[in-house]
């Protein structure tokens, strides 16, 4: 797959698809940051008010991307998001972010906002790319297994 292939169909996914999602995230994360959310966790944003999700699919079914968001008055906040192993690199999370982006504005947001570990050099330079500004840190925010702690940098994008 290639920038600009789009093999990947996206769609808002419910409450119901809790379990496959957090699948998915225990699949495509590294278990040493303990990022990926359980079933529960996600189910409960889901069916919370305004909580909403996107995921993307291949030709075939299989899930290839997600991103978890919460909507608060006119900011959204993108929680977790995921793209499988094997397509990362290829545009499919500028393609994610861009479908959190179109989302977000349908809902009335003027403000998307996240939190991502510091060092995590890819995500940094896609939400870089996509026009997010740093915007401040949260020092020992994260917590590895073996009881590392790593700063959270938040970053924020103006919509409109």
């Amino acid at each position: 797959m290639t920038e600009g292939q789009n093999p990947v169909a996206w769609a808002l996914a419910g409450p119901d698809q809790a379990g496959e999602l957090a699948a998915f995230a225990a699949m495509a994360f590294d278990p040493y940051y303990r990022e990926a959310w359980s079933s529960s966790q996600i189910s409960g944003l889901l069916t919370s008010s305004g909580g909403w999700a996107v995921s993307g699919r291949d030709h075939q079914g299989a899930m290839m991307a997600f991103a978890l968001n919460r909507m608060v008055i006119d900011e959204v906040e993108l929680l977790l998001c995921a793209i499988h192993p094997a397509i990362r690199g290829k545009g499919v999370g500028r393609q994610l972010m861009e479908q959190v982006r179109e989302e977000a504005v349908g809902r009335g947001c003027r403000l998307l906002f996240l939190e991502v570990r510091d060092g995590n050099l890819p995500a940094l330079a896609l939400y870089r790319t996509m026009g997010f500004s740093l915007s401040g840190s949260r020092p020992d925010y994260y917590t590895t297994m073996d009881g590392k702690r790593i700063d959270a940098l938040t970053l924020n994008l103006a919509m409109g």
